[in-house]
């Protein structure tokens, strides 16, 4: 069934970030083509829209949407965050119209934004994740400062209003919905919940032939294996964990190259340089993030340890569907949303239970074979962008007023 209408989408990440270009502009540009019009404020990084304003522009031309960047500012802490609400509150102010019969909101931020503008449209509580849990878990409001006790229970006060509020609500996994009931009953998001994990656009992470001059860019060897990690390096991310896999991997195999593929390079070395790693096979450098899948190409394996607590029951990792979509198995830790159940599933890689079980893991994960072809089939039927696009469709299409 077709779409019609108009929304407006608030995001706090913006368009020019890599999460952007892989997890709003995908799914909005398929909704569009089924019938569904967009104005877009988002919030954008100086360095990010310089350099990826016109490949945004160029993906948006001719199509049912509008974006209304706006620039992010970072400084002072909170008080910034609060005068990006006002202007995004501003912006869609001046937007809005009665044909905008829906606010999609991604995350927190914008719908504190869309319960002060609704006037009786309907609203999509994109969650993302338990994003005040996320805060306080990854030590960005410590719970020391009083500043940060009141802004985290602020926002688990807005949590359940968002809550209740929203005509529907998307969650990345079935583990997030599943904390959420817990905290306000499973009665409340029986009929307006939505579980759509962090999809991946099958035709950009597409295997192919690896290059063997990208390989010689970066100093592997022909032969030389390579296990990639792709994104970011701070806050959750167990890089020193990572090394002490990798570690143990190359005294069984000295083969293994560990490629490091992170914007963070800076910390990445740092962290590299304190583990006492085998820095001689390992290897950092940023790309862009249409240039993944080439370094994904070349790898046997991705490896992603996220450090596991209560918000991260709500997470799934974009790496995660992209490396499976490039048929690439995927070492990983148990406790990140249903991550485990997806590798498990599709036979996709191993998860540990601990770190102390990292060495067994080594041994078991030497002795596995692995399909890179079943592995890729596996990550499109569940992971593929299509089918984020039409989880998205019926679930505008349930809110969208009937003519």
């Amino acid at each position: 069934m077709d779409l019609h209408g108009k929304a407006l989408y608030l995001t706090y990440d913006g368009l020019t970030d890599p999460l952007g270009q892989a997890q709003i502009l995908p799914y909005l540009l398929g909704l569009e083509q089924q019938g569904m019009g967009f104005v877009i404020i988002s919030f954008e990084k100086k360095e990010a829209l310089s350099e990826y304003k016109h490949h945004v522009l160029q993906q948006i031309e001719g199509r049912n949407i509008q974006w209304i960047p706006l620039s992010y500012t970072k400084k002072p802490a909170v008080f910034s965050t609060v005068y990006d609400l006002w202007r995004m509150k501003r912006a869609a102010k001046k937007t809005l119209t009665s044909a905008h019969t829906i606010i999609h909101c991604r995350s927190y931020l914008p719908m504190l934004v869309a319960m002060s503008l609704n006037q009786g449209r309907k609203v999509i509580f994109d969650m993302r994740g338990l994003w005040a849990d996320e805060r306080v878990d990854g030590n960005l409001w410590p719970q020391h400062k009083l500043l940060y006790r009141w802004i985290y229970c602020y926002f688990l006060r807005k949590e359940k209003e968002f809550v209740h509020y929203s005509d529907a609500l998307v969650s990345l996994t079935h583990d997030g919905i599943k904390a959420l009931s817990e905290r306000y009953g499973s009665s409340i998001l029986e009929h307006k919940s939505t579980v759509i994990p962090c999809c991946v656009d099958s035709e950009l992470f597409q295997p192919e032939n690896p290059s063997l001059n990208l390989k010689r860019f970066l100093g592997i060897p022909e032969e030389g294996k390579v296990l990639i990690h792709v994104g970011s390096v701070g806050t959750w991310y167990r890089l020193d964990q990572e090394l002490i896999f990798f570690n143990a991997l190359s005294a069984l195999d000295p083969t293994w190259y560990f490629l490091i593929l992170t914007k963070d390079t800076t910390a990445a070395s740092a962290i590299v340089n304190s583990n006492q790693s085998l820095s001689s096979r390992v290897i950092i450098h940023s790309a862009p993030h249409h240039e993944v899948p080439s370094f994904l190409n070349m790898a046997q394996a991705s490896i992603q340890f996220i450090e596991p607590a209560f918000s991260k029951r709500a997470s799934s990792p974009v790496k995660l569907g992209e490396s499976l979509a490039m048929g690439v198995p995927v070492i990983s830790n148990v406790g990140i949303g249903d991550s485990q159940a997806l590798i498990q599933e599709g036979l996709a890689g191993i998860c540990i239970n601990s770190w102390d079980d990292i060495p067994s893991s080594v041994m078991d994960f030497q002795r596995m074979r692995f399909d890179s072809i079943a592995i890729r089939t596996y990550a499109i039927r569940t992971l593929g962008l299509e089918q984020g696009i039409a989880a998205y469709q019926q679930v505008y299409t349930k809110i969208l007023p009937n003519d």
